[in-house]
């Protein structure tokens, strides 16, 4: 990592030289993604080795998802389904700690998330219990087939309550400066991180009265390259971040928080998942969201407001007692911003001129029309937000398994959808560099892919700075040289008079 140095010198008498600062500038490489999935559970096979391939690997992995389930009345009411999170993880666990240059190979699973802080301190249920036996949290259909289920149910059971509009504080590495001790724990799952407190909101908690059932695969020993330090799932919305194993102690800080914008406005079927993160002493927000769809006009009205909403209504809670005196509590109050997701706007022409345009690779063309730059130049959303030059066809919408636009070749027109850049990356705030912004080719989904690799500079203050004794030893022996050449010249000087 290249650095720059700057000292800061607090003005303070005889201690400037203990009191002053040097603060360096360290540079990261970020990977960000964003994959709209279309409710499909990744199989087993599944490559993601060409989509997270990077020269070189980045050091850290900002990886969202939308639509991890299907988005009907049982997943959008009842109980989350986490099994293809689970499997998701699985996947990239595997694919970036065997990406080439990484050690150790795929058999090195990542250390698993620590438990989030509740911000209320008196919800049922949610101290944590101490037992030795754990939990496995169950997906939405697996409870439907009691008769195959792993539980042992003599153990206490979860009981769900959905709840979308949340706030939480992510924890790891058991480390007493990075929490508050008058934060109460809450439970807590390896994958996602569940044990949410709502903010502004009347949703009562999921309860647990155990953590879950650690994986086979995690009680191998041996060091990963990467490991998760966050992941959240909001029905179909999910968030993970990876970082280089040697980074993790670098990062503090973590919180979670959720907008739900879907049904009667707050259902989590659409909305966002931010998650607040510093490192060293730089802040930094990640934003996973998927906005209203539709493609008539106004629609993209609508998705405005959706990002009005997730701006005003995302909130951190504040950070007291952890030795960080900056804790960000809003979207905008963080130092570097992405934000990722499946945005839904469309481009503002028939599906047949739209056609013709892609067939002719005039993507300039194509996106004048398209909505979202369209309310950008107005002044309507993401004003002051930058999205990086788009030189890659639309991703959205494919027939199923191939390269053909939905649509192409059907006199339907209830089947046609203008091909459209649904899924896109922006970021606000000085300090990010975009160096990519691509599309995969994957045909898994009706949605392509799309990700982005950011240099972001990062702030790395050190306090009561002292010169290393070599230097301090350099300096001593400069001077006694000095005086002794001096004292041997003034006795010369002596004898010739």
């Amino acid at each position: 990592k290249s650095s720059r140095r700057y000292s800061d010198r607090i003005h303070g008498g005889k201690n400037d030289l203990d009191q002053a600062q040097i603060t360096d500038v360290y540079n990261y490489r970020i990977f960000v993604a964003t994959w709209n999935v279309a409710g499909k559970s990744p199989p087993s096979y599944l490559n993601l080795e060409d989509w997270l391939h990077t020269s070189p690997p980045a050091d850290i992995y900002v990886l969202g998802f939308q639509e991890i389930v299907p988005l009907n009345a049982g997943n959008i009411l009842g109980t989350e389904d986490n099994g293809p999170a689970r499997k998701w993880l699985t996947l990239i666990r595997k694919t970036l700690n065997s990406l080439p240059g990484t050690s150790g190979g795929c058999q090195t699973p990542s250390p698993l998330p620590d438990p989030i802080v509740e911000i209320e301190a008196d919800f049922e249920g949610s101290v944590r219990q101490k037992t030795t036996s754990f939990l496995h949290r169950r997906s939405f259909q697996s409870l439907s087939h009691s008769m195959k289920m792993d539980i042992d149910m003599s153990l206490p059971q979860p009981s769900f309550d959905r709840r979308f509009s949340v706030c939480d504080r992510v924890i790891y590495g058991h480390r007493t400066s990075d929490y508050d001790p008058n934060y109460r724990w809450g439970s807590s799952d390896d994958e996602n991180g569940a044990g949410d407190s709502p903010v502004m909101a009347q949703y009562s908690p999921v309860q647990y009265s155990g953590c879950l059932l650690v994986e086979d695969s995690d009680k191998q020993t041996g060091k990963p390259r990467y490991c998760l330090v966050a992941s959240k799932q909001m029905v179909g919305i999910f968030l993970t971040v990876w970082v280089k194993s040697d980074m993790r102690d670098d990062i503090h800080n973590l919180k979670v928080s959720c907008v739900g914008r879907g049904l009667m406005g707050y259902l989590g079927n659409k909305g966002s998942i931010s998650i607040s993160m510093s490192l060293h002493q730089t802040s930094f927000c990640f934003i996973c969201s998927h906005l209203s769809s539709g493609q008539k006009d106004g629609d993209e009205l609508r998705r405005n407001l959706d990002v009005m909403e997730i701006l005003r209504k995302t909130r951190f809670p504040h950070v007291h007692g952890s030795g960080h005196q900056y804790s960000p509590q809003t979207i905008l109050e963080h130092d570097r911003i992405i934000w990722l997701g499946d945005l839904n706007y469309r481009v503002a022409l028939s599906y047949r001129a739209a056609k013709a345009l892609v067939e002719m690779h005039n993507w300039k063309d194509l996106l004048e029309n398209d909505q979202l730059r369209i309310e950008q130049r107005q002044g309507r959303v993401f004003e002051g937000w930058n999205e990086g030059k788009i030189y890659f066809p639309p991703t959205y919408k494919y027939s199923n398994n191939s390269d053909r636009y939905a649509g192409d070749g059907t006199r339907h027109s209830k089947q046609k959808r203008t091909p459209a850049w649904c899924d896109r990356i922006l970021w606000y705030g000085r300090g990010l560099h975009q160096l990519s912004y691509v599309r995969g080719e994957s045909r898994f989904s009706d949605h392509r892919p799309v990700y982005s690799i950011f240099s972001a500079d990062v702030n790395h203050a050190r306090h009561g700075y002292e010169p290393a004794p070599t230097v301090i030893n350099s300096f001593l022996d400069y001077h006694v040289s000095i005086e002794a050449a001096d004292s041997s010249r003034f006795s010369q000087s002596l004898l010739n008079t």
